[in-house]
């Protein structure tokens, strides 16, 4: 006689309210890194930084020579920083929310280090002049920046578990 037992199988889901305050929070406060500590590292004014960082959204017009300060230039450049420490962390969150915190940092700078190597040899195909940003410096940058995204997303998650009949049930991914 055999029995029939279903086991419900469950999995962590993403907590896309995490990766939102995470992203955010990891672009706020990579900010004055990005603005401040990176072009002193890489003996670049703060001005040349904001320019190649609105030139992702606006074009090269608006890189100039000397580097001059706008305040539009700088609110473009906080909002691409933003939206791509929010993309980056949404992927970070969904490649690596079911380990916990520790893999949460490694595993969010690994992604940092691909990240970088698709800002400096694909992106720079499109936007040739943000080559000149290649270096350790920027490396360790994008490091830094994947570390602290996954390392926040992991200490804001609540962890939500959704079992595979349900979402099967309801047409859902699983």
């Amino acid at each position: 006689m055999t029995k029939n037992v279903t086991t419900e199988q469950t999995q962590l889901i993403v907590d896309w309210s995490a990766v939102l305050w995470s992203g955010f929070l990891a672009a706020v406060l990579t900010l004055p890194v990005l603005f401040f500590i990176f072009p002193y590292a890489v003996n670049t004014d703060t001005n040349t930084i904001i320019q190649y960082w609105s030139s992702l959204l606006l074009g090269v017009s608006v890189i100039t020579i000397p580097a001059s300060f706008s305040v539009s230039l700088a609110l473009v450049a906080c909002v691409v920083h933003i939206i791509l420490t929010l993309v980056l962390t949404a992927f970070i969150a969904s490649v690596f929310h079911r380990w916990g915190l520790v893999i949460g940092i490694a595993g969010g700078a690994l992604v940092g280090l691909c990240y970088y190597a698709i800002n400096i040899y694909s992106v720079t195909y499109f936007f040739n002049w943000m080559f000149q940003l290649e270096g350790i410096w920027f490396l360790l940058f994008n490091l830094f920046t994947g570390a602290l995204a996954g390392g926040l997303y992991e200490a804001l998650e609540r962890e939500q578990w959704s079992d595979k009949k349900s979402a099967q049930l309801r047409g859902l991914p699983h």
